[in-house]
């Protein structure tokens, strides 16, 4: 009975983290200052086509700038991992991948 109960605990944790992912081409690049803004081409979790976005305050963002350039150039997707999907503001991002 405690297993379970403790099961039970650890599952219900792991739902309040439970991240969103899009997929898709970049559709437009929008920086502005320290944050960097995005869309995606048929983006199925942005029905409302709000931006992607997040601030350049590390290396690694700086990076995942980078690879948005690089992945909006050469026409291939990224995957961007949101707390939920937009509604009806723009959301920002938990981390960008690009899968090869």
């Amino acid at each position: 009975m405690k297993y379970l109960l403790a099961l039970l605990l650890l599952l219900g944790s792991f739902s309040s983290y439970a991240l969103e992912t899009a997929v898709g081409e970049v559709a437009r690049i929008f920086p502005s200052g320290n944050t960097v803004s995005f869309k995606l081409k048929k983006d199925q979790c942005n029905p409302n086509h709000k931006y992607y976005y997040f601030t350049l305050d590390s290396e690694v963002k700086k990076a995942w700038y980078a690879l948005i350039l690089a992945a909006a150039n050469s026409a291939k997707p990224i995957r961007v991992s949101v707390a939920e999907c937009p509604t009806d503001a723009n959301v920002e991002i938990r981390y960008l991948l690009q899968d090869f």
